[in-house]
């Protein structure tokens, strides 16, 4: 039951976050400035791309879910250009936070993000096999700020961190980067949906298909993490005795140890006969 409560306060918790996400996307003023920042990058890509680095790594290390940014930018520039880009910040963010969760996390925050149902449960299996489940952990199904600084807080060193950083960003940055390519006017007001529906509705389908894989996946590899996890947590039961032979050789009395003192003694040599009674009478008399 306390897992099952686990599970549903967890999906909960990233409903929310996603619905925050979506507010502030939604904001017009902030969606506003989203568009003034990619009218930037049209006129000044040079400057552009240095000011998408610092503008993405900083919301990685926030933990804001604002994802205009990113989209704008994979619109702009040609997608190879875009995911590089969008890779440098992601990385570059990612060492910030584990920086910032090894020596300057305040206390009540690493407390919460360490109480973290998932964040637990990974805890305990991480030493196994860092990598692989440091990626898992990287593709689950979280809140951004426990995704950016959960991993960083556990066991790990940096080495191990940001590979599975990278393997994670693999494909989450194709995924949003081919999203903003085909959608990014879209998501930023600059075109309706119905007007690019029907023009070419299969570039719109086409658009989402790697962000909805994403979505599909993400729960997948979750459940792979916590049901590894939950098989870990209960101790293997302990084998079956074997059978017993069919004709099982008969144990020796209770209270009599078989120590071999049945076994047949050998007999020692026959003595000499004694001479007669008589016989010994005669050679007294002799003497």
């Amino acid at each position: 039951m306390g897992k099952l409560k686990d599970k549903a306060l967890g999906i909960l918790g990233f409903v929310g976050v996603m619905a925050l996400g979506m507010v502030i996307s939604s904001n017009p003023t902030l969606k506003a400035k989203a568009v003034g920042f990619t009218t930037f990058m049209r006129t000044n890509p040079i400057q552009g791309v240095l000011l998408h680095a610092t503008l993405s790594t900083a919301i990685t290390v926030s933990g804001v879910p604002f994802s205009l940014v990113d989209l704008g930018a994979a619109w702009v520039y040609p997608l190879p250009a875009a995911m590089c880009m969008l890779l440098f910040a992601k990385t570059l963010g990612s060492t910030i936070c584990f920086v910032i969760a090894k020596n300057g996390l305040p206390e009540s925050r690493t407390q919460s993000i360490l109480q973290h149902p998932t964040v637990a449960r990974v805890n305990r299996v991480l030493a196994t096999s860092p990598i692989y489940y440091g990626t898992l952990f990287r593709l689950a199904l979280l809140p951004a700020f426990v995704k950016n600084y959960g991993l960083a807080l556990l066991d790990i060193d940096f080495s191990k961190y940001i590979t599975c950083c990278l393997l994670g960003s693999c494909l989450g940055v194709p995924a949003q980067a081919y999203l903003g390519s085909n959608l990014g006017d879209i998501y930023l007001g600059l075109r309706d949906v119905e007007e690019a529906a029907q023009a070419d509705p299969m570039m719109l389908l086409g658009g989402m298909a790697p962000a909805l894989a994403m979505l599909i996946l993400m729960p997948t590899v979750a459940k792979v993490l916590l049901g590894k996890d939950e098989e870990s947590d209960h101790p293997p039961s302990p084998p079956n005795p074997p059978p017993s032979p069919a004709n099982p050789e008969p144990s020796p009395p209770t209270g009599k140890k078989d120590d071999g003192s049945d076994k047949k003694q050998p007999s020692p040599p026959n003595p000499q006969p004694s001479p007669p009674e008589g016989k010994k009478n005669d050679d007294k008399k002799q003497k």
